[in-house]
């Protein structure tokens, strides 16, 4: 028996807030079926699915340390450029081994990296 990682689920303090930038500033599509808006956005990518719920005490939970979502991109100047224009300005870029990156947090903190491999 083999499982498949389907979906990541994040907690966020608004999901119609999470659920633009998501979809402007790294292009993931909603699933209007899957989702129960305004507190559960189910979204669409290549490889994986990301669900965005609110919490039920109200105030989302502390974003992981150690957790990252990262996307995979052809441009990454481009990329920066659409973060930035989601008012997502505290993405840096890394050179490593394997490609060039950028990293940053959502507006809920959770850790995302965006990379272009060489």
């Amino acid at each position: 028996m083999r499982a498949a990682l389907s979906t990541i689920n994040l907690e966020v303090a608004d999901p119609q807030r999470s659920k633009r930038f998501y979809i402007e500033a790294l292009g993931m599509t909603e699933s209007v079926g899957r989702s129960h808006a305004p507190n559960f956005i189910y979204l669409e990518s290549p490889g994986a699915s990301v669900t965005l719920a609110a919490p039920r005490e109200g105030a989302a939970a502390e974003p992981s340390r150690t957790m990252e979502l990262g996307f995979e991109t052809d441009d990454l100047q481009a990329l920066q450029a659409r973060l930035a224009e989601c008012g997502a300005n505290g993405f840096q870029p890394q050179s490593m081994g394997w490609g060039e990156a950028l990293e940053g947090r959502d507006f809920d903190g959770h850790r995302v990296i965006v990379y272009r491999l060489r």
